[in-house]
């Protein structure tokens, strides 16, 4: 018989495992205050049912085993911040890991100390807690090194599905041996059957762990796919730009040359008032913005242009020069997002004289600050730093703001948002080389 050769488990050995590996992955998303008095009674109540279930006969078992797992996700659910959806994923995965762990860590105590120390169970105690600690640290090292996942962002209801079906399946597979080793159709000697259970444990962690590689590589093409469009836009925006700006240079050009000839035909004072009026609206259409950078000069000009035609209020004091390291596309890309999400922000004010937008590049120090301020009538939420978006598809908006933060990254620099006394702020810190 198997208890021969390796006794069974204890079931407060396998509740310790259960508890201590949901606390691994509810660690970066516990809610605050309370959750430790929580935790531990979740503990407490996960030792009492493995004592309770144990004493079922064996053909309750699986119900026995059901009823652990439940326990695990009530307590990932009550400990975090997260919803059903996030935490069937992750009590998937945990049971797998307290699976892997509790076999492994009792072959150890049993290959090793069982012979030695029989009755002696604070090794048996230290064995098992060693590994414990020893797995959990693994696991705890790989959650936070391979990536940080905002998990609500890339799960969707079939990979839940399909991390919960692989659990099943690795779980059944590996205890299939304790079944057939009564029968005839036995997978060897009991030891091998231990073994195997424990192998195939460590599979189904790799597994999972591959699946939600894929997942997060999935989500990050996305992500990308979706910022080079931003930037290629921006680009197309500038050459556009570019482009009508020197068609509408010319075309002013030859109605102040107009102006002048009626003004040498005519002069009468009503003429006068009218070509005077009609000269100040042209040099104001006009909007040219010079900041010693070419391709600022450009989006700026046709920005401004953007702001008189919509009642927005758009005052710029930028040093462009501070800039002329930063390639063109990112340029683009930087100040059409951040203007781009500043006007249409107060374009939703009702009321004119509140769409005030502000725009400055300085040097503070060895840094060059750009400065992009909207009024806001509403407080603004943030989430993770960032402000909630208003757009009904949430799916395929926020990019802006990620493609400028990509931005100050690649020139080592940084982003950060703010939002206070009815002004939303974006600052973004490059450090220059003076």
């Amino acid at each position: 018989m198997i208890q021969d050769v390796l006794p069974n488990i204890p079931r407060y050995y396998t509740a310790l495992a259960e508890w201590l590996t949901c606390l691994i992955f509810i660690l970066p998303l516990t809610k605050r205050h309370r959750w430790p008095v929580v935790f531990i009674l979740m503990g407490i109540g996960q030792f009492l049912l493995q004592l309770f279930v144990s004493s079922w006969p064996l053909a309750f078992w699986i119900v026995g085993m059901a009823l652990n797992v439940l326990w695990m996700f009530l307590t990932i659910l009550a400990c975090s911040v997260i919803n059903l959806k996030n935490a069937s994923y992750l009590c998937a995965k945990a049971f797998i890991v307290a699976e892997f762990m509790a076999a492994f860590a009792w072959q150890m105590y049993c290959h090793i100390f069982l012979d030695s120390f029989p009755d002696n169970p604070y090794v048996a105690i230290g064995t098992n807690l060693f590994w414990y600690l020893l797995i959990l640290g693994i696991i705890y090292f790989f959650e936070h090194r391979v990536h940080q996942i905002d998990i609500s962002l890339t799960l969707q209801n079939r990979n839940v599905f399909i991390a919960i079906l692989t659990a099943i399946i690795i779980f059944a597979i590996s205890n299939i041996g304790f079944l057939l080793a009564r029968t005839t159709y036995s997978f060897g000697d009991p030891l091998s059957v231990f073994l195997v259970r424990t192998l195939i444990n460590f599979c189904g962690i790799c597994i999972l762990y591959m699946q939600e590689k894929q997942l997060y590589e999935h989500h990050l093409q996305n992500e990308l796919k979706a910022v080079n469009n931003i930037f290629q836009n921006h680009y197309e925006q500038y050459v556009a730009y570019k482009e009508s700006a020197g068609l509408i240079e010319q075309k002013f050009h030859d109605l102040k040359h107009q102006i002048e000839i009626i003004r040498m035909e005519e002069n009468s004072e009503k003429k006068e008032a009218y070509l005077d009026e009609m000269t100040q609206v042209l040099n104001t259409f006009s909007s040219d913005i010079h900041t010693g950078n070419g391709i600022l000069d450009t989006i700026l000009s046709r920005k401004n242009i953007y702001c008189i035609e919509h009642n927005i209020r758009f005052t710029c004091i930028v040093d462009g020069q501070l800039l002329n390291f930063m390639d063109t596309m990112d340029i683009c890309s930087l100040f059409g997002n951040a203007l781009d999400n500043a006007t249409e922000a107060v374009l939703r004010l009702p009321d004119s004289e509140q769409r005030l937008v502000n725009l400055r590049v300085f040097n503070r120090g060895n840094f060059a600050m750009i400065l992009v301020e909207n009024y806001a009538a509403d407080q603004i939420e943030l989430s993770a730093g960032l402000p909630q978006t208003t757009k009904s598809n949430k799916d395929y908006h926020g990019y802006g703001l990620k493609s400028i933060s990509y931005i100050a990254d690649k020139y080592e620099g940084n982003m950060s948002v703010t939002a206070e006394n009815n002004w939303f702020s974006l600052k973004v810190l490059f450090p220059v080389n003076t």
